[in-house]
């Protein structure tokens, strides 16, 4: 009787191992889930972020792809005369040979055109000349319309709202690489 009672005895600390053994192995698992759960949250936030920064950067590429200078589509200074004729103010400015001005540090480059009136008989009216900043500006992420002179108009019957501007338009744009 006493090696039935050893081996009934082995079998019942066998299961006694198992028991205490499956109960560590529930509790090890249940904080494993709990820590996982805690940190659902955070990652939650983490991945909303991302999908904002992501919605971000698509909306940056599409608003590029629509800008033709950004693009590529337009240069700044086919950009400018096309912005005078869709202002429907006309080509009536030169414009003189682009001044670049590089900021390593910062990365980018402002090129400035400066426009002034093309023949003596031109001027416009403050409305005009808004008009044609608001093109200049809302057209283009990268063109601003940095410095602007208004002279009264001189001509010969011109009214007390009739000017001669000087414009200063600036193309910001990264530094080429290379």
């Amino acid at each position: 009787m006493s090696k039935q009672w050893d081996f009934e005895r082995a079998v019942l600390a066998f299961m006694f191992v198992l028991i205490v053994g499956g109960t560590g192995y529930i509790l090890w698992q249940q904080s494993a889930a709990g820590e996982l759960k805690r940190s659902l949250g955070a990652a939650e936030r983490q991945l909303t972020e991302i999908g904002e920064l992501a919605q971000d950067v698509i909306d940056l590429q599409e608003e590029m792809g629509d800008d033709v200078i950004a693009s590529g589509r337009l240069g700044p200074f086919a950009y400018i005369e096309k912005q005078e004729v869709d202002s429907r103010i006309g080509k009536k400015f030169n414009i003189a040979p682009p001044t670049p001005e590089q900021h390593p540090s910062e990365g980018y480059e402002d090129t400035r055109f400066v426009l002034t009136v093309a023949l003596p008989d031109y001027d416009f009216t403050r409305r005009e000349i808004a008009n044609f900043l608001l093109y200049i500006e809302g057209n283009s992420a990268r063109m601003r319309v940095t410095r602007i002179r208004l002279d009264l108009s001189t001509r010969k019957g011109a009214g007390s709202d009739i000017w001669k501007p000087m414009l200063t338009i600036t193309d910001r744009h990264p530094l080429a690489s290379g």
